[in-house]
């Protein structure tokens, strides 16, 4: 089991807990999960637990550049805390992600954490009217 994924219906929140490394359909099948569960929930909140997500093989890379930030972009998204791989290049990977998803017009806040209860205090803050897409690390 690599990857968990979980969501609260009320606060709009949905969650993926990363441990561990997939590659080709395995993962990309996650991403699209992922998707799905923010679709059909009209989840506004997520948060990413990446600290034990294993490196991102380049092809699987370029298949998230091309399919899974695109939608993402279009997605009900708001705010997205991201607690980050202690993988260098999965870390660098995800970065990557991140640059392609500021090309996009979108109203997503994400910031990076260190502590999970800090992640979970900025998510369910109060959603304000957001109009671009911003990247900090706290």
């Amino acid at each position: 089991n690599f990857l968990t994924l979980s969501y609260d219906r009320e606060a709009r929140l949905g969650k993926a807990e990363w441990a561990g490394r997939l590659q080709g359909p395995e993962l990309r099948e996650a991403f699209l999960l992922i998707l799905e569960l923010v679709d059909r929930f009209s989840l506004t909140r997520w948060l990413a637990d990446d600290r034990l997500m294993g490196d991102i093989t380049p092809a699987d890379l370029e298949w998230s550049l091309e399919v899974y930030v695109p939608r993402l972009s279009k997605s009900s998204m708001l705010r997205m805390a991201r607690l980050p791989s202690a993988f260098e290049q999965s870390r660098t990977s995800v970065d990557v992600m991140i640059s392609k998803g500021s090309t996009y017009n979108l109203n997503l806040i994400l910031r990076d954490f260190a502590d999970e209860k800090e992640a979970m205090e900025w998510l369910m803050q109060p959603l304000l009217h957001q109009n671009k897409y911003k990247h900090q690390s706290v």
